[in-house]
């Protein structure tokens, strides 16, 4: 990549960055200040031990979601130092409370610089929400399993994924995209191939071997902060069964993501965890509790550690920048 091409990138990258990230800290800490007087009881009530075993999780569920993420770069055709990969991941994260969580796809400035397409990483991280969509609706069923009232949250989350499945996999759409772009010219042309090429590279993804291991590394991933919730519950004296607590967080992932528009899912997750809780028998102040600590352990760590890797990124000038064609 040329100088000319390399500074402008890096320029329009640390503006996104930096606009982004000081809305993501307005945004925590006025989340942090209205709730500080919960958030440290739930704290105190979890004890070192208990936060950092919830914490452990949520780290765990990012390696896992890293190496299915970094999996598909590397099927795309694709290497990229590890470390600085993993980097770039993480700043991700940053941006997990924009609306849809749209604001991850900043990793594809950086691995742009790599030689990968944004076609490519875009692809990647569409098959990634399609994926966790269907992990967790699965979780989810472990709840509906006990409470049939919430089938239809589940049959709709299943039957979303299962047609964008199905839609990516039909190689006549991409080809119809192609020949739309073909009989016309400019931006519309130009949006057209590249919602093609994004459809060719998900679909290369979609193989049955890459969608079951990509399907298994996401139940394990989000089935682990699931784990995390039952740990919540358990530190803070509720008795709450293991597959109760996931199939909890999986619903309420769901209502999260059915906020689409709202930042992280901010809202939905909130008020569905503490009005399943509280449908288990759990006092209404501490299912609040509970749900702020698998908040702080999930969404807010997320984000800490996106705004650590991206000042890591942009402040270290002596990371190599290794370029693959």
């Amino acid at each position: 990549m040329t100088e000319e091409l390399t500074k402008p990138s890096s320029r329009r990258r640390r503006a996104v960055i930096a606009v982004a990230g000081l809305g993501v800290l307005i945004y925590l800490a006025a989340a942090v200040l209205t709730d500080a007087d919960r958030l440290q009881a739930a704290l105190l009530s979890l004890g070192w031990s208990g936060t950092l075993l919830v914490l452990g999780a949520s780290l765990l569920n990012y390696g896992l979601r890293f190496h299915r993420w970094s999996l598909y770069v590397s099927k795309l055709g694709h290497s990229v130092p590890r470390g600085r990969h993993f980097l770039y991941y993480l700043c991700g994260f940053a941006f997990t409370v924009s609306p849809g969580k749209a604001g991850e796809a900043v990793r594809s400035l950086y691995l742009r610089e790599h030689g990968v397409p944004y076609a490519d990483s875009i692809a990647a991280l569409f098959v990634e929400r399609v994926l966790d969509l269907m992990a967790i609706a699965l979780l989810a069923s472990l709840f509906v399993i006990q409470d049939h009232s919430y089938w239809p949250v589940l049959a709709g989350a299943l039957g979303v994924t299962v047609a964008l499945v199905v839609f990516i996999g039909r190689p006549a759409v991409s080809a119809l995209l192609d020949r739309l772009a073909a009989a016309r010219s400019g931006r519309i042309a130009k949006a057209l191939g590249g919602i093609a090429n994004l459809l060719r590279a998900s679909r290369s993804l979609l193989s049955p071997r890459l969608l079951s291991t990509g399907l298994v590394l996401g139940l394990v991933a989000w089935g682990v902060e699931g784990i995390g919730l039952y740990w919540i519950c358990e530190g803070l004296g509720l008795s709450t069964s293991l597959f109760t607590a996931t199939g909890i967080y999986g619903i309420a992932v769901l209502a999260g993501g059915a906020a689409f528009f709202m930042p992280g899912g901010i809202g939905g997750m909130e008020v569905a965890m503490p009005a399943l809780l509280v449908a288990q028998g759990v006092p209404v102040t501490t299912a609040v509790i509970a749900m702020l600590l698998c908040r702080l352990a999930t969404l807010w760590f997320a984000v800490v550690l996106g705004l650590i890797a991206a000042t890591v990124l942009e402040t270290r000038k002596s990371l190599p920048r290794l370029i693959t064609p």
